[in-house]
């Protein structure tokens, strides 16, 4: 009897494994990818390193940005209305006082979690207006 009772918790723990299996599967299945738009349409003036904006556009709609600057590389915080998505960027500037560069999303809450994204940006720092465009999924 004990060999039996054995062998039906090895097959059902078999059979839960599947099934937790399946359930990650369909998770990642659900990610979806999205053409991003998004641009500075509210920047603020920077301070020392710290960077702040509102984006607008799509698929995030409005943003409010706060992050850090240390020329190359930016680590932005995007504060949605249906959760927060980190990206980091890294750029070069010209002699246009224009900049661009590439971005990735790296961690997002809420609705984006789990959300991973690239693209590109460009803009000028003068004026602090950038877009970024590129893709993510979540």
């Amino acid at each position: 009897m004990r060999g039996k009772t054995r062998s039906l918790v090895l097959l059902l723990c078999a059979l839960c494994a599947l099934l937790a299996v399946g359930f990650v599967g369909t998770a990642a299945a659900k990610k979806k990818s999205h053409n991003v738009n998004m641009k500075i349409t509210k920047p603020c003036p920077q301070k020392g390193t710290k960077i702040c904006g509102t984006y607008g556009g799509s698929p995030f709609g409005t943003c409010k940005m706060t992050g850090t600057l240390v020329i190359p590389k930016s680590t932005q915080t995007w504060k949605c209305s249906k959760g927060n998505i980190t990206v980091k960027a890294v750029g070069t500037s010209g002699a246009a006082n224009d900049a661009k560069g590439t971005w990735t999303m790296t961690k997002g809450t809420r609705k984006y979690k789990g959300i991973s994204g690239k693209g590109n940006f460009s803009g000028k720092l003068s004026t602090g207006v950038f877009t970024y465009k590129g893709t993510a999924k979540y």
